[in-house]
C-alpha cells in the first residue's frame, strides 16, 4: 500500500457554502455543524451558508474551518480512510492536531476560538499586510529583508517559487518593490486581515500562550509535521502551538520530509485545492487528492478502492 499523509487547508480557503453537499446528504456532518454552534455559540451554518463577511472574518472563519476538518475526518473514517501521517498550513495544522489526538472536537472549538480572537485583536492593533512573492529565491528574498532593516518576515514558505512575506504594511511595500527590482516575477497583495505569522503577532502569541497554560493536552498519537520546524514534531505541543502564531510557516520543507519518509500520496481536507496544487510544484510525481463536497469525497474513495484494493 502506498504511504497516505492528510494535509489541512488553511485559512483563505473558506468560501460561502463550503461543505452544503456534505450537510446536506450526510447525518453525521449535520450533527457536527450543530454541536459546534452549540459549543462556540455562533451561528455556523447562517455564517458559512449565508454570510460572505462573517466567514471572512478571522474570529468566525477559523471556527468554521475547524468544524469543516472534523466532518470530513468523520466521513473518511465512515469509508477507512486513514492515515498516520498529517499536517497543515497554519490554521490547518489544527485539523492535524485533532487528527492525531492532541484533543478532542470540543475542546479544539475551544481552542482555535481563543487563537482566532487573539489573532483578530492584534490586527486590528497594527497596520499589517502578507503578500505572496513569485519566483525569487528564498535566500536573495531574505538578504533584502535583512539588509533593509524593515519589519518584514517570510510568513509562509508554500513553494520553492511562492513566498508570503508580512509585516508592517509600509514596510512590506518597500520589500515588494525591491524585491521586482531583484528579479521577482510577480508581487500579490494578499486579502488578509493581519500581518500573520510575524512579529506584529506577538501580542497574539503571548495572549495565546497565557492561554493554553490553563489547559491540558496529549501527545500526538501518529506522525505530527509541524509549521515551526517543517519537520516532524518533537517537543512541547502547547511551545509549538504559541510560536506558530508569530513564525513562519514552513509548507514545502514538510512536504519534502515527508516524500523523503516514502510518502506518495497527499489528501487534502477542507475547501479548494490549494495545498494540492503547492505539493505539485513541490513534487509533480505526488498524488493528490482532495476532499471538500460529496463528489471529491466519493472520487477519492474509488480511487484509493482502484489504487490500494481498500
Amino acid at each position: 500500500m502506498n504511504k497516505i499523509a492528510f494535509m489541512f487547508s488553511g485559512q483563505g480557503s473558506e468560501y460561502r457554502d463550503m461543505g452544503r453537499d456534505l450537510y446536506d446528504s450526510y447525518d453525521i456532518v449535520r450533527e457536527i455543524f450543530i454541536k459546534a454552534e452549540s459549543i462556540t455559540q455562533y451561528p455556523i451554518r447562517d455564517i458559512i451558508f449565508n454570510d460572505d463577511t462573517r466567514l471572512h472574518q478571522t474570529k468566525y472563519t477559523q471556527v468554521c474551518m475547524f468544524t469543516m476538518y472534523h466532518a470530513i475526518l468523520k466521513l473518511l473514517k465512515e469509508y477507512h480512510v486513514e492515515a498516520i501521517y498529517s499536517f497543515g498550513l497554519s490554521l490547518g495544522e489544527y485539523g492535524a492536531y485533532l487528527h492525531n489526538q492532541v484533543f478532542d472536537f470540543e475542546q479544539g472549538l475551544n481552542i482555535v476560538k481563543n487563537r482566532a480572537i487573539f489573532m483578530e485583536e492584534a490586527s486590528i492593533n497594527t497596520k499589517g499586510k502578507m503578500a505572496a512573492v513569485l519566483n525569487l529565491d528564498p535566500i536573495i528574498l531574505q538578504n533584502l529583508i535583512d539588509d533593509s532593516g524593515k519589519e518584514v518576515t517570510i510568513a509562509n514558505y508554500n513553494t520553492p517559487s511562492q513566498l508570503v512575506i508580512s509585516g508592517e504594511s509600509q514596510a512590506v511595500d518597500e520589500i515588494s518593490v525591491l524585491a521586482k527590482e531583484h528579479g521577482a516575477k510577480r508581487i500579490i497583495e494578499l486579502n488578509t486581515s493581519g500581518a500573520f505569522h510575524s512579529p506584529l503577532m506577538n501580542k497574539a502569541a503571548k495572549n495565546f500562550s497565557d492561554y493554553l497554560k490553563t489547559i491540558n493536552l496529549n501527545n500526538p498519537i501518529y506522525h505530527l509535521y509541524v509549521n515551526l520546524t517543517g519537520k516532524l514534531f518533537d517537543g512541547n505541543i502547547k511551545d509549538v502551538m504559541a510560536k506558530q502564531i508569530n513564525h513562519s510557516v514552513k509548507f514545502y520543507q514538510i512536504v519534502n520530509e515527508l516524500v523523503n519518509q516514502g510518502i506518495d500520496t497527499f489528501i487534502e481536507i477542507g475547501p479548494k485545492r490549494t495545498l494540492s496544487s503547492f505539493v505539485k510544484k513541490i513534487n509533480n510525481q505526488m498524488t493528490t487528492l482532495f476532499v471538500e463536497n460529496k463528489e471529491s469525497l466519493n472520487t477519492l474513495v474509488k480511487t484509493l478502492e482502484e489504487r490500494h484494493g481498500k
